[in-house]
């Protein structure tokens, strides 16, 4: 696990001042694993995918109702049409000046809505490519790996590749997110995109997703296969393409 690399010092520091890689604070992880739900209160959570900064009147259409999230960067939705679904999926859609819109799925398991935290990208620049990653509790430390024609961005390079690619969010608390953004891409050169599984308590729980976002735009979100293995192999960019994978393999990173 990649939280032994950290020096005793460094570990001292960070409980000294507080200082916290969760982008979801303890209210928002009480309430995702079922304590709002005692109210009958199912909340939505909108950051933005760099700052974790809560988002602030994000318009966001689930079916056909419109919400509008407060000053939390929340929705308070009724427990009660998601409690009796054992299995059921609800379109959703978020959008917000400055931001690229999110449409996806609020996926339902079991009574409950898998995920409630979500993530939305700042706009990005022409050429710019963003790559953010989304989970569960569990696996608890998940990371997005950036290989390139002579660099390699990860928690243990986190900015490596200055003025090319860089980590933006390493969260180290289970959810996501994490944040990659790659500032061009070579048409000449190759990219590779995995996520790394840090938590030997865990596996992949087939419900990790991932978003690409290119420009203005997201290109694609998938989800991640349910597997036992170390990583698993996202995407490839060649020939200035998106090649998308899912590869699970047992390669150290």
């Amino acid at each position: 696990m990649k939280k032994v690399l950290w020096s005793i010092s460094f570990i001292s520091l960070m409980l000294f001042t507080g200082l916290s890689q969760a982008c979801w604070n303890l209210k928002e992880r009480s309430n995702i694993e079922g304590f709002a739900e005692l109210d009958d209160v199912l909340i939505l959570s909108l950051k933005d995918a760099i700052s974790c900064k809560p988002l602030v009147n994000v318009d966001v259409m689930l079916g056909e109702l419109e919400y509008k999230t407060d000053s939390r960067g929340y929705i308070e939705l009724p427990m009660q049409p998601f409690a009796s679904q054992m299995e059921a999926s609800m379109s959703l859609k978020a959008s917000k000046p400055g931001y690229i819109s999110l449409s996806t799925d609020l996926l339902v398991e079991a009574g409950t809505v898998l995920n409630r935290r979500l993530v939305l990208s700042p706009v990005l620049p022409p050429g710019k490519t963003r790559f953010v990653l989304q989970w569960a509790d569990e696996p608890e430390d998940l990371d997005l790996h950036l290989k390139g024609p002579d660099f390699h961005i990860s928690y243990r390079n986190m900015k490596n590749a200055p003025n090319r690619a860089r980590l933006d969010v390493d969260e180290l608390e289970g959810y996501g997110p994490e944040t990659i953004t790659l500032d061009r891409i070579d048409a000449r050169q190759v990219y590779d995109l995995s996520v790394y599984n840090y938590s030997n308590e865990a596996d992949f729980k087939g419900v990790e997703l991932i978003y690409v976002y290119s420009g203005d735009r997201l290109v694609k979100e998938m989800r991640l296969p349910a597997n036992k293995k170390r990583s698993v192999q996202v995407l490839q960019i060649k020939n200035g393409k998106f090649n998308f994978l899912n590869k699970p393999t047992d390669q150290k990173p």
